[in-house]
């Protein structure tokens, strides 16, 4: 009987294509929009957090609270006593000043850092030439490394710009040569909005010199990595205990990757149930119309169910014929919706390039394929009760 009133519910649906093709358009999109927006999710996710634990694994960022009445800048003496620890502390200031090479005068971001800088940034990897050394830092040699966004804007259609001499102005008009000893490679991904710019290292001591204006041993944060078989949790705590000691513990924060993965993954967790929400809202809608359908197929079949019922189908026999029709119609449409979004989202990981890692949880594809067949079912049941209840009498009547 199951597969009688199988072959019957397909026979209804082919026999009426265009009206069952509108219908399964809605459970298509409702289908395909919370699918999509769930596994987008998870994909931005994965990547995105892929690339932060890549950049930033085993690090920390002490930032003082400029509001806090004891939220003064971290000095050598701070750095000299986080030292004991097994970590690296990256002393870095900045400058803004006017860079020109050639007949090209743009303005220019320049950090004062130190040699370990490459280890402790880890977006940061030679392009061309070297970074400076500890004799560089320790001379103070008039040496800079250029972003990639500085050498296409400071020497524009040069191959090779390392051994090119670049000129530098402060505000208070201080005129100093620097010689291009290397080139960053651009960061890619999601981390590349923010780390690009049109900037340059130099050592610390040679900022110091040529930027008078700038006060020395003033930090206004500490980045910090930590050695990567030590207990990160354990370091953290140390940091925090040595910095509580030398000032109000109000006075500065103290953050971490893992805390801001934390946050993040949170933050996509409700942007997820949100856009699901959404998407639900669509198959919402394609239940109405497999109602509106259903019911306008009952009305149109009304002679043949009175006469089914007169030859001896039971009400449950027709009760279960239009549940099939709603749900093989919801699992059509589901299925469709499901391939259209798998296709979507593997040309969005190849279009968008910081999105590299293809996500599809299969409990999502169970959960968007479930809920279709359960609006199929609860919106079939009104259409296919009334049909049930149908007397065979007035049914045959019925023009």
């Amino acid at each position: 009987m199951l597969l009688e009133n199988l072959k019957t519910a397909l026979e209804a649906l082919f026999g009426n294509r265009l009206r069952s093709l509108l219908t399964l358009s809605g459970v298509v999109i409702g289908v395909f929009a919370v699918t999509t927006t769930i596994s987008l999710g998870q994909i931005a996710t994965a990547g995105i957090t892929g690339e932060i634990q890549a950049f930033g694994a085993q690090s920390l960022f002490v930032i003082r609270d400029f509001d806090h009445p004891d939220g003064r800048a971290f000095t050598d003496a701070d750095i000299e006593a986080l030292s004991r620890l097994p970590i690296e502390i990256l002393r870095q200031r900045s400058a803004n000043v006017w860079a020109v090479a050639g007949e090209e005068r743009v303005r220019l971001t320049v950090n004062g850092t130190t040699p370990n800088a490459p280890l402790i940034d880890r977006t940061i990897e030679m392009a061309r030439g070297r970074f400076f050394d500890e004799r560089d830092a320790a001379n103070g040699s008039p040496v800079i490394v250029l972003s990639t966004d500085a050498v296409e804007t400071l020497f524009e259609g040069v191959e090779d710009p390392v051994g090119r001499e670049v000129i530098l102005e402060t505000a208070g008009g201080n005129r100093s040569f620097y010689t291009v000893i290397g080139v960053k490679k651009r960061v890619s991904g999601a981390l590349g909005a923010f780390a690009n710019d049109v900037s340059g290292d130099v050592p610390l001591e040679s900022l110091y010199r040529d930027a008078p204006g700038l006060e020395r041993d003033r930090y206004d944060f500490l980045p910090i990595t930590i050695a990567l078989d030590r207990d990160a949790t354990a370091i953290e705590q140390q940091v925090r205990a040595i910095l509580d000691r030398r000032r109000d513990p109000e006075s500065y924060q103290l953050q971490s990757i893992e805390g801001a993965l934390s946050l993040f993954n949170t933050v996509t967790v409700i942007l997820q149930a949100l856009l699901g929400g959404i998407g639900g809202i669509s198959l919402v809608v394609g239940g109405i119309g497999i109602l509106n359908i259903m019911l306008v197929s009952v009305t149109e079949r009304t002679r043949e169910i009175g006469l089914r019922k007169a030859l001896g189908a039971q009400p449950r026999t027709i009760l279960q014929q239009f549940l099939i029709e709603a749900i093989v119609l919801t699992v059509i449409g589901g299925t469709v919706g499901v391939l259209l979004s798998i296709a979507s989202l593997w040309l969005v990981v190849r279009i968008v390039p910081f999105l590299d890692v293809f996500v599809l949880n299969p409990w999502v594809i169970a959960l968007a394929l479930g809920v279709s067949v359960a609006t199929g079912l609860v919106f079939g049941v009104w259409p296919a009760r009334r049909a049930a209840a149908l007397s065979p009498i007035e049914a045959l009547r019925y023009e």
